[in-house]
C-alpha cells in the first residue's frame, strides 16, 4: 500500500507540472497621460483647420507640449506627420490647454491621429487620439 501512495502522489505531482498554466500578462496598460477633450477638423481650400482642447490626465506637469498629427489616406496609408504646439507653455495636472492650427496637409488625407510629446522629447499616452475624420 505505501508504494501505491507514492505512485499516486508522483502521478498527481507530474500531472500538475504538465497541466498548461494560463499565460501571465506582462503589465497592465498604462493610464492615458493626455486626453483629447474636443477637436474640430475642417478643410478650407488648401489648408486644414485644427481646433481643440486637450487635458493633462497625469499627475505630472507638462512643459512645452507639442501635438503630432499623422494624416492618413482612405486606405489607412500614412501620408505625413505635422506638428504644432498647444497655447499654454505649461499644462498642470487636470488642467486643459487649447490648440488652434492651420496646416497644409495632402488633399488625399481623410483622417488623422494625434500623438503628443513634451520639450524633453518624452512621448505621452493619448486617450481619444483618433482616427478623427477630416470634414
Amino acid at each position: 500500500m505505501p508504494t501505491a501512495w507514492k505512485l499516486g502522489a508522483a502521478f498527481v505531482l507530474l500531472a500538475t507540472l504538465l497541466y498548461p498554466q494560463p499565460k501571465k500578462s506582462k503589465k497592465e496598460p498604462k493610464a492615458p497621460e493626455l486626453t483629447v477633450e474636443k477637436i474640430e477638423i475642417k478643410r478650407d481650400g488648401e489648408v486644414i483647420l485644427l481646433d481643440g482642447v486637450v487635458k493633462n490626465s497625469s499627475m505630472r506637469t507638462m512643459r512645452g507640449l507639442t501635438l503630432h498629427f499623422e494624416f492618413f489616406a482612405p486606405n489607412r496609408k500614412s501620408l505625413t506627420i505635422l506638428n504644432g504646439p498647444v497655447e499654454s507653455a505649461v499644462v498642470e495636472p487636470e488642467e486643459e490647454a487649447e490648440f488652434r492650427l492651420q496646416v497644409r496637409a495632402p488633399h488625399a488625407a481623410v483622417s488623422l491621429v494625434i500623438e503628443a510629446r513634451d520639450k524633453d522629447s518624452r512621448d505621452f499616452i493619448v486617450a481619444n487620439n483618433g482616427p478623427h475624420p477630416i470634414e
